[in-house]
């Protein structure tokens, strides 16, 4: 009876740890939160952490969250590739799965560690920029009031961002009316406690680099594309 009382007490512990330490699922590179320690998450196939993703900056991809925002603003030192405007991600020719487009809404100049899908003919380059020139689809447009919210996390975060100085091509998607409108002056809540504001200013370039790991499991690896235009090498 003893032994059996404290099997029970060990599971009710056990039990009670993992709800305050829900496993979530990730996959690719992405920020590591300031209270976890900082930095980037360099885990580029599906891995575990033990916090949460924010629904501005992550996308569901196969049971797992994918990073669609600006690494290098977290301190990304790897492959950068300038893009202006929202435009989508295929993510699957990034870090493997079923086929998935999901989008990013950063209204401004920004990087991501990979380039467009080589045959997608909405993307323009000007000047070493990827502009979208394609029709935004339903889907985009439909979640782009809420989605849009990311803009005022990034507007406080002092860090090297793109210098876009060619003129977008013909067709960009920030040059449509419906895409213009009003700067965002609301906060913004991207976690529990912790609001952002939305003050629009002109940072300081410079670079913060952080790495580190922490509180990680990595599952299975998928095979990532490499190569076939996705990734080229530093900019």
């Amino acid at each position: 009876m003893q032994r059996l009382w404290l099997v029970l007490v060990l599971a009710a512990t056990f039990a009670s740890a993992d709800v305050g330490n829900r496993q979530v699922r990730y996959v690719g590179i992405h920020p590591i939160p300031k209270s976890e320690g900082g930095g980037i998450c360099y885990i580029e196939g599906p891995h575990v952490h033990i916090y949460a993703a924010d629904k501005l900056q992550y996308r569901d991809h196969g049971g797992a969250k994918y990073f669609v925002g600006d690494p290098v603003a977290y301190g990304w030192d790897g492959p950068r590739y300038a893009y202006k405007g929202p435009h989508p991600i295929h993510v699957d020719a990034v870090v493997g799965g079923d086929p998935d487009v999901e989008y990013c809404y950063i209204e401004g100049p920004h990087f991501h560690y990979f380039v467009p899908v080589a045959a997608d003919p909405d993307f323009k380059v000007v000047g070493d920029t990827y502009f979208y020139v394609g029709t935004p689809p339903k889907v985009f447009v439909d979640a782009r009031p809420a989605m849009v919210k990311i803009n005022a996390v990034y507007t406080p975060l002092v860090y090297a961002r793109p210098v876009v100085e060619v003129e977008a091509p013909i067709g960009w998607i920030g040059a449509r009316a419906e895409f213009v409108g009003p700067a965002i002056v609301a906060p913004v809540v991207v976690a529990p406690g912790v609001a952002i504001g939305a003050e629009v200013h002109i940072p300081i370039p410079t670079v913060h680099i952080g790495i580190g790991i922490p509180g990680v499991i990595v599952e299975e690896r998928v095979k990532v594309k490499h190569d076939n235009g996705w990734h080229r090498g530093h900019k």
